[in-house]
């Protein structure tokens, strides 16, 4: 914790604070979880600001490296730093400030406030390099997301839904430890897995069906993200040779998963093999993103994109072909990069799984 704060106060011009608003990067720097309050650093100083809701809990929970101040008027509180340490301008979160909070800071401090330094998108590089705490954090997300995940399979029957095959997971996950699903639930079957980002609807599972599950936990507030597609009783030699070319086209990204290579370098490697193939036109999305606090944080795993891997990021490996109306095949996990290789966080066979 103290890096991150460390990193932060190492960007800052002189004479210069960074207001940290939005809830997820309050949480990063002082480990607190809250719905409202403002992290202010400065170069000598790191400040909780909550009120009378949070303060007992964020004295007890927050970084011990930050301090909490219990406000009644957040500004009040923030002007009486800024003045006690002569802070000419203020730095604020160009991605979670809108227009009208920017008028309400503004006309709140006397000092200038900075909104195209770029804070927002400097926090983020910063949480693309995972700590090892964070990195634990992730793999038990991951944990309870596999354990939910072979569970539910013994619910599969043709008389149930997906929108209930969705229902169960979420249930699933929350008894097994999850505070909550990382985003919503994707559980779709036979033609509508031909839909990257489907919606569970009332359609019963058939026989000779894909079935899609896109899903994830959330533990401490750090977000896990996997995808299995399965058959149910049967599969045609079509939906297996696709599957296959999915499965190969994943193994091929994951051996360019290494610290110095490029984001590009792991995308084109799944989506060279597919198009190879022949259903390139069939593979649209990204081959992978970064996970952590957020489900989506940098890096974006594609072909245009030249960001170098490092040793700490998190990515997801998740190529896929949709044959329209027809199905669709989608394998993901989450690998992490290390300088000499990967380190794949999933624990359950990638192989195709009929029910």
């Amino acid at each position: 914790m103290d890096n991150r704060i460390l990193s932060l106060k190492s960007l800052l011009p002189d004479s210069s604070a960074a207001l940290i608003t939005s809830d997820v990067n309050r949480q990063y720097f002082s480990s607190f979880r809250s719905s409202a309050g403002a992290v202010l650093v400065t170069k000598n100083s790191a400040s909780l600001l909550v009120d009378f809701r949070y303060f007992e809990a964020a004295s007890k929970s927050a970084s011990k490296n930050i301090s909490v101040i219990c406000f009644k008027k957040l500004f009040d509180s923030i002007n009486e730093i800024l003045t006690k340490e002569n802070i000419q301008s203020l730095i604020i979160e160009e991605m979670d400030v809108t227009v009208s909070k920017l008028r309400q800071i503004k006309d709140a401090v006397s000092i200038d406030v900075i909104d195209d330094f770029g804070l927002s998108d400097k926090i983020a590089d910063l949480r693309m390099i995972k700590s090892e705490s964070e990195i634990d954090k992730i793999i038990t997300a991951q944990k309870i997301t596999e354990k939910s995940f072979l569970e539910v399979l013994n619910y599969v029957n043709s008389n149930v839904t997906e929108r209930k095959l969705a229902l169960e997971l979420e249930y699933l996950m929350k008894q097994n430890g999850a505070e909550k699903v990382a985003f919503d639930i994707i559980c779709v079957s036979g033609k509508n897995t031909s839909l990257p980002h489907g919606v569970p609807s009332d359609k019963t599972i058939n026989e000779g069906d894909f079935i899609t599950f896109d899903i994830g936990a959330v533990y401490d507030g750090y977000h896990s993200d996997m995808t299995r597609t399965v058959a149910y009783k049967s599969a045609t030699d079509k939906m297996i040779e696709v599957y296959n070319t999915v499965l190969q086209a994943h193994k091929n990204a994951a051996t360019k998963i290494i610290a110095c290579n490029t984001c590009a370098d792991v995308d084109n490697a799944a989506r060279d093999y597919i198009t190879q193939n022949g259903y390139g036109e069939y593979f649209g999305h990204t081959t992978g993103h970064g996970v952590g606090l957020e489900i989506h944080e940098k890096p974006t795993v594609y072909l245009t994109n030249n960001q170098v891997l490092k040793s700490g990021m998190i990515i997801t490996n998740e190529p896929g072909i949709y044959l329209p109306d027809s199905f669709g095949v989608r394998i993901e996990d989450m690998y992490l990069v290390l300088d000499d290789g990967y380190k794949d966080l999933a624990t359950i066979d990638k192989e195709l799984i009929i029910l």
